[in-house]
């Protein structure tokens, strides 16, 4: 029950139940919830592929379609730790007190706000997105960005100022490094 009420009260942004969850426990969830963003989006990438191979007159085999799935574990975690890499890099900068492992738990965990927004993703990286699609995406977007945030904030022990100084700064770091990259 306390990790329910930890994460309930997570979710309303307020950070401050996470410390009263046993210490031992805190990777733990923090896997899990990355873990089960990776199964979210490769379950809707899976789905989606499925609908887009039977428009062509294809059918995916039941072992692409885990693959599809699993593979979706692996790129929740390298994006979770490339971002946590370099947020906590900037907000190191700026005079933050939480260590590398502690900032990658921390954003772990709050990667239960990241949910939803994963089907929006799946979707928008596809050209059949629309506005409401784009809209859903914007809205989840900036919770789960509220959400990380305040726990962000809390974890380095920063004002609100300065977390968004270094997120905006990490945001365009990791935006040019995409770019190049693609």
């Amino acid at each position: 029950m306390q990790y329910i009420t930890a994460a309930t009260r997570l979710l309303r942004l307020d950070p401050s139940g996470v410390k009263q969850l046993p210490l031992q426990h805190l990777p733990y969830i923090c896997i899990v919830h990355v873990a089960v963003l990776g199964l979210i989006y490769g379950g809707t990438a899976s789905l989606l592929s499925q609908v887009v191979l039977a428009g062509q007159g294809l059918e995916p085999g039941s072992f692409d379609t885990a693959k599809i799935i699993l593979a979706g574990i692996p790129v929740a975690f390298l994006m979770h730790a490339g971002a946590a890499l370099f947020i906590w890099v900037f907000l190191k900068a700026l005079g933050g007190h939480a260590g590398f492992v502690n900032a990658y738990i921390a954003m772990g965990i709050a990667a239960v706000s990241l949910w939803p927004l994963a089907p929006f993703l799946v979707v928008l990286q596809t050209a059949a997105a629309g506005p409401a699609v784009a809209a859903g995406a914007v809205i989840t977007a900036i919770y789960a960005l509220f959400v990380h945030i305040k726990v962000i904030q809390d974890a380095f022990e920063l004002s609100f100022m300065k977390v968004i100084i270094s997120l905006s700064a990490a945001i365009v770091y990791i935006g040019c490094f995409l770019y190049l990259w693609v």
